[in-house]
């Protein structure tokens, strides 16, 4: 079962969810595409657009002292954040549709969960037949 979903147009973010493996196309950032194996994946999270409070605050207390005119309120971008035994992969979602986002991950998470109990399953039968013989 594939199953395609496109977040973006241009620059282009596309993710292809396989039985058994996850492909990200992110032409904005290419070190973050690649090729993610459901076993390998211990993690996705997605994270909304959320203000930085302590930052922000700083910035305007230290814009009051300088009179530099630079402070203002900042922002954390929107992240798909994919945690692997090697790696942590963050995926800007820039111009995209945040609910399209929410529901790769719960496919990510899904499909990495059936993936681990499938190698449960297989190391079970395997141990099984060990005793048999």
């Amino acid at each position: 079962m594939t199953e395609t979903i496109e977040l973006r147009d241009k620059p282009e973010l596309k993710f292809i969810l396989n039985s058994d493996e996850l492909d990200v196309i992110n032409s904005s950032d290419p070190k973050n595409s690649g090729r993610f194996s459901y076993s390998e994946i211990e993690s996705a999270k997605i994270y909304s657009e959320r203000t930085s409070w302590f930052v922000s605050i700083l910035s305007i207390i230290v814009d009051f002292f300088t009179g530099g005119g630079s402070g203002g309120i900042f922002k954390s971008k929107a992240n798909l954040t994919l945690k692997t035994e090697k790696k942590s992969v963050k995926i800007w979602l820039r111009a995209t549709e945040f609910e399209k986002a929410k529901k790769i991950t719960a496919l990510i998470n899904t499909n990495k969960t059936n993936t681990q109990q499938r190698i449960i399953a297989i190391a079970h039968k395997a141990r099984v037949e060990e005793k048999k013989i």
